[in-house]
């Protein structure tokens, strides 16, 4: 018994992480029959799906693609004049749901993952949260075909969770990123609105079997009344016919147009207020999906399908009285403006802050305590000032004295001036310690310390760094506001549990403008001594780092990390087996797709060439690019996309 568990582990474990699957669904499944009719109860039928990892990857075998994109009504009739509706179309308008999108992998009516959109070729593997959510569940009752069913995660707006101030979407995102006190995982929601059937890959079909049995699969809004039934969360779409009176195209899109019209009205007149769930628009979608593949074919489809549409109109505004600008310090010095003013609502949301973003925007505002300011919430979301109505009654060089400050707010120190920013030069200012303490506990998912207890702890003369975080011991609380034992226990079990992480972790958690561990991949810097030997200019990324680095005070806060945390030493993952290519010019497909087909074939393909590179592929190996020469200087093999990518199988050579 135990060989047929080992055997369906692998299984498993190649069907859900690799795009090789080492055998048929057939056979998988007449193993599965074996073990339930030798140990019905085995501790292998509670699992849900193959547990990557948390964080790792999950090839979507369906690419979750984006959206294009339309900021008015003329704008979406311009993308329906485009699809040349026929006399049997039909379109579903659907809300578009502000949140982390998610899909959840069902095969034999199980359910084997969840993971996110990521980049939508692969997502993060977040199948922790299965049992947490209310709204997943474990099994479907429709099909035992492979499906997935994708949604959005999101905090409703009414939420009972205390988000601290912060926007639902980014408190939610730190929930399902949480990896210890997984109880709050309850507040968050699933709201189901699509299926794709995997194994059909790239028609997105259900077999025939299926369609006869449930026809409703032949539309979008069929799929959303089916999940309903099935007990999904999910919510209501309008349906749209043209009129039968529309004679020719024209008729039919000036009929659509007209009901799409009608129901933006509604949208952004009460609708969009009275969800509970945030939004940042609607998404309009051809409602039968037998003419998806056709209308995909009339275009090449690499960042978006285009049977759907997302409709974002203006964001919401609203008139308020400023009272104050108040300055807070970031950790690299600058004094970010924050306007305070008299309460408002905006799309069910209670405000009376937001961002002012930096000083430059404060003096081209012309603001002053009292000013009628315009405030809107970005996307539906993001809040901030748009203008000031008084601005045009004041001189051309008008600054308020009494909104600005005459020395940093945290420290005293005088200030400069740098660009847009007003900037306090001390380093070893309060302000800006705490903010640098802050950014590295929140990169390191520490979630439960807050600001507040950092603030308690530096004014107790316990911590000064980072590296302080992680030498505190119990006695350093004593005295504490609010500090028994379960809350020291909790705070220091957090810092032991994240003081290991991986060199492309570390370097990630810098604050490095652009650098996260995807982008350290592609420019080949995999250990620290990679990165202090990094010289190459050829991208902002690297330029970034460069940059960094030039900071003194930037290199003595590596070393007081280094010393802090334990750096693991990672196993080479699988994809670099045959080793790292870098591609230059132009390529015969597009860049993410052909980067996905060379990792799915064991390489690894950075942005720049290094000594690590084995080859570099270009469409013309005569050509005087910064990579040509130094692939030359280097002795590295060069080869063209024709000859590579036809060697490999790829194109045909």
């Amino acid at each position: 018994m135990e060989q047929l568990i080992w055997r369906l582990n692998q299984a498993r474990t190649a069907y859900y992480s690799t795009s090789s699957p080492l055998m048929s669904d057939a056979e998988f499944d007449a193993l599965e029959e074996e073990l339930r009719r030798l140990a019905p109860h085995h501790p292998y039928f509670t699992q849900v799906g193959y547990i990557i990892g948390e964080g790792e990857k999950i090839t979507h075998r369906v690419p979750l693609l984006s959206m294009g994109k339309a900021k008015d009504l003329s704008e979406v009739e311009k993308w329906l004049r485009r699809l040349e509706p026929q006399a049997d179309w039909k379109l579903t308008v659907q809300p578009k749901i502000d949140g982390l999108s998610a899909t959840l992998l069902y095969k034999n009516g199980q359910l084997r993952y969840i993971a996110t959109r990521g980049d939508g070729i692969s997502g993060q593997n977040i199948s922790h949260i299965a049992g947490y959510i209310k709204d997943i569940p474990q099994t479907i009752p429709f099909t035992r075909e492979p499906v997935e069913v994708r949604g959005e995660l999101h905090l409703p707006r009414d939420t009972a969770l205390d988000t601290g101030g912060r926007p639902l979407r980014n408190n939610c995102v730190g929930l399902i990123n949480r990896k210890d006190s997984r109880e709050e995982l309850a507040f968050v929601r699933f709201l189901a609105y699509q299926i794709v059937w995997p194994q059909s890959a790239p028609e997105n079909s259900p077999s025939h079997t299926l369609s006869e049995q449930h026809p409703r699969l032949v539309s979008e809004s069929g799929k959303i009344d089916l999940l309903r039934e099935c007990h999904f969360y999910t919510f209501d779409t309008w349906p749209l016919s043209a009129s039968q009176n529309a004679a020719d195209e024209t008729a039919r899109i000036d009929s659509f147009m007209e009901q799409i019209r009608g129901i933006y009205q509604n949208y952004i007149g009460s609708l969009r207020d009275t969800w509970n769930f945030e939004t940042d628009g609607l998404i309009i979608v051809v409602d039968n999906t037998s003419l998806h593949a056709a209308i995909d074919s009339r275009w090449v489809v690499d960042h978006h399908h285009h049977y759907a549409l997302a409709f974002k109109p203006p964001p919401q505004a609203a008139q308020t009285a400023l009272i104050e600008v108040i300055w807070q310090v970031s950790r690299q010095g600058n004094l970010t403006p924050v306007a305070r003013f008299k309460p408002i609502t905006l799309g069910g949301a209670s405000l009376e802050r937001a961002s002012l973003h930096n000083a430059a925007n404060v003096r081209r505002l012309k603001l002053s305590p009292g000013d009628t300011i315009v405030v809107e919430r970005a996307n539906d979301v993001i809040p901030y000032v748009r203008e000031n109505l008084k601005a045009s009654q004041k001189p051309p060089e008008f600054q308020d004295s009494r909104l600005w400050p005459q020395s940093c707010p945290s420290c005293a120190s005088l200030l400069t001036e740098e660009g847009v920013n007003i900037l306090c030069p001390n380093p070893s200012c309060r302000g800006r310690i705490l903010q640098t303490i802050l950014y590295w506990v929140r990169q390191t998912g520490m979630e439960q310390i807050a600001l507040r207890t950092l603030e308690m702890l530096y004014d107790a003369g316990k911590i000064r760094s980072i590296r302080d975080i992680y030498s505190l011991k119990a006695e350093d609380f004593a005295g504490l506001e609010g500090f028994g034992d379960k809350k020291t226990a909790n705070f220091l079990e957090q810092a032991a549990a994240r003081r290991s992480m991986s060199p492309a972790e570390f370097i990630s958690r810098l604050g490095i403008p652009m650098v996260q561990e995807k982008s350290l991949a592609r420019l080949g810097i995999s250990t620290i001594e990679d990165f202090m030997a990094f010289d190459d200019s050829t991208y902002a990324t690297g330029r970034g780092i460069i940059d960094w680095k030039s900071e003194p005070a930037n290199l003595e806060l590596l070393q007081q990390l280094l010393e802090a945390v334990s750096l693991t030493v990672s196993p080479a993952p699988a994809a670099a087996a045959k080793g790292a290519l870098c591609l230059t010019g132009k390529a015969p497909l597009p860049r993410k797709e052909l980067t996905a087909a060379l990792n799915k074939l064991g390489w690894t393909v950075t942005d720049t060439v290094t000594r690590e590179t084995t080859r570099l592929i270009c469409d013309n190996p005569g050509g005087t690019s910064a990579k040509l020469k130094k692939a030359r200087e280097l002795g590295m093999e060069i080869l063209t996309y024709e000859e590579f990518l036809g060697a490999e199988g790829i194109i045909e050579g």
